[in-house]
């Protein structure tokens, strides 16, 4: 027997719309949400509103943003008369917290993302201010799965989220807890964001430079990646990563923060003597 039909206007495959349906997932997402005593819950993706009033229904308030315009008339008829929701319009993608919650409130971040646009939201979040106290999210499970890496086996996802968050695996979930069923499992994925970048933030340009240029060849022995990655003079990247202490054989995904930010101070002394 197919299952019973969402409540209003169907997903669209051009946008990847997947509305959640399964309302054991749900509930689970809903209780993995820690809200602060006096704060709210900023949904990304309201969809229909089936997380919606799964949260309402649990007592949080909630501001729900909404990129698609034909689902805003959908979710104000559905939870008309609803004091503790509003529903707002924008791509969060660009669109800042600040611009749509209210000022002085600490709030939480939730919602099954976009595949497509599941990193440049996180990454606008992160990134901007202010920042949530922690973010729930649920993204396709091959990008969960980098997003929670443990050390070792970093990618350049994984770090451009480690600066600013400790990140948890919560659970995954099947195509067939969606409408209509993707072609990939999903995950749910726990951020707590930290009081600070563990880069200066006067440093996180230069960091994410070195990092990212590096990176582009993961899997090469340090020496290489970093000599091929960035500007240093002959023989620069062997004595950037002596100065460094670190051991030239190593990849580029075992790296530390910490290990990369001393090896950004070593490459900019080189430069600096060159």
């Amino acid at each position: 027997m197919p299952p019973t039909r969402l409540p209003g206007p169907r997903p669209r495959k051009a946008l990847g719309q997947h509305f959640l349906r399964d309302t054991g997932i749900l509930a689970d997402i809903v209780q993995a949400v820690r809200v602060p005593e006096g704060g709210l819950v900023y949904e990304i993706g309201a969809g229909t509103g089936q997380l919606t009033e799964v949260l309402l229904a649990a007592g949080h308030r909630v501001v729900a943003l909404e990129v698609e315009e034909r689902l805003l008339p959908h979710l104000e008829r559905r939870f008309a008369g609803e004091h503790r929701l509003q529903v707002r319009s924008g791509d969060a993608r660009d669109i800042t917290p600040g611009e749509i919650l209210p000022r002085g409130l600490p709030f939480v971040a939730v919602g099954n993302l976009p595949y497509f646009a599941a990193n440049p939201i996180i990454r606008n979040l992160l990134e901007g201010q202010p920042q949530p106290l922690e973010m729930v999210f649920m993204v396709q499970r091959e990008v969960a799965r980098e997003l929670a890496a443990k050390p070792g086996h970093a990618s350049l996802l994984t770090m451009s989220v480690l600066v600013y968050a400790e990140t948890e695996l919560l659970f995954d979930v099947p195509p067939e807890a969606f409408d209509p069923p993707p072609a990939v499992y999903s995950s749910v994925v726990r951020f707590v964001i930290r009081e600070q970048p563990l880069v200066p933030r006067e440093r996180l340009e230069a960091f994410f430079e070195l990092v990212s240029k590096t990176f582009r060849n993961p899997r090469k022995q340090i020496h290489n990646s970093l000599g091929q990655g960035t500007w240093l003079p002959p023989g620069g990247a062997h004595e950037a990563l002596g100065a460094a202490g670190v051991d030239p054989m190593r990849r580029a995904e075992t790296l530390s923060i910490d290990e990369w930010i001393t090896l950004l101070n070593a490459c900019e002394a080189v430069r600096a003597r060159s």
